[in-house]
């Protein structure tokens, strides 16, 4: 209800269209785009606590703890990390079709691999353990490709697992995720140093205030912009070579790495 770019489920949904083609169901979609939301949602809201980054601005609104307390925020993302697992399984129990059982089984463990300990919850580890520490671009690199690079990667995954993509499609968007999640992260840098508040809806300079280094910090802002544009180039000439009219997706991205909020 609070807003949101709702990007992860987009392109999820945008692979799965293209791929799908005639084939493209949309109650066979429904439950795992809305359970990337609430994965990406939970992240947010326990973000920021201010036990992590203490920001009390998302989306030009309060924070979920500033509007409703410190407890029922974490509660918040706690439902929201378990139910988003729930509807998926809810719905596997109505398909009967074994090829279309074994996809959103496939779907299913991707997502929660992009979650946990490999994923975005095992990025923010590194990411808290490193906090006010000097660290090199390997480090960044691998901190970036888990907390953000995982998620994306996984929309871009199990649009094309459910799509029924083969090895070759699966493993190069997997490497179109991890390209656009970078991409994606230096440009948050960026904005966090050079966007105005109120535009971008949440507090600005929030890296420097929890001592987190970045990419900008390494390389600079010219630097950076050079970065976003050739991982993003790399990304478009991958996904060029899955089947499927991919052009909706290559918009995303472009937004993507060209927006101010």
């Amino acid at each position: 209800k609070n807003g949101g770019k709702r990007l992860r489920p987009i392109i999820m949904l945008e692979v799965y269209k293209a791929m799908a083609k005639e084939h493209y169901d949309e109650e066979l979609i429904a439950p795992f785009l809305a359970a990337i939301e609430m994965i990406h949602t939970f992240s947010l809201i326990h973000d920021d606590l201010p036990a992590m980054d203490n920001d009390r601005l998302r989306r030009g609104k309060p924070t979920t703890w500033v509007s409703h307390g410190e407890d029922m925020a974490i509660l918040a993302g706690d439902m929201l990390s378990v139910q988003a697992f729930e509807i998926i399984s809810k719905k596997m129990q109505d398909v009967d079709d074994i090829i279309l059982l074994k996809r959103m089984s496939k779907g299913l463990f991707e997502l929660a691999n992009a979650t946990g300990a490999f994923g975005m919850i095992g990025g923010q580890c590194v990411d808290v353990e490193y906090e006010g520490r000097k660290i090199g671009e390997d480090v960044l690199k691998y901190i970036y490709k888990l907390k953000t690079g995982a998620l994306l990667k996984a929309a871009f995954v199990i649009g094309g697992i459910l799509a029924g993509g083969n090895e070759y499609e699966i493993n190069t968007l997997a490497d179109v995720g991890l390209l656009v999640g970078e991409a994606f992260q230096i440009r948050d840098d960026y904005l966090d140093v050079a966007a105005d508040e109120n535009e971008l809806g949440k507090p600005v300079h929030s890296d420097e205030k929890n001592s987190k280094m970045t990419y900008i910090n390494i390389y600079g802002m010219e630097e950076s912009i050079k970065r976003v544009k050739k991982l993003s180039e790399d990304a478009i000439r991958l996904l060029n070579k899955v089947r499927g009219d991919m052009s909706s997706v290559i918009n995303i991205i472009n937004l993507m790495i060209n927006r101010k909020s």
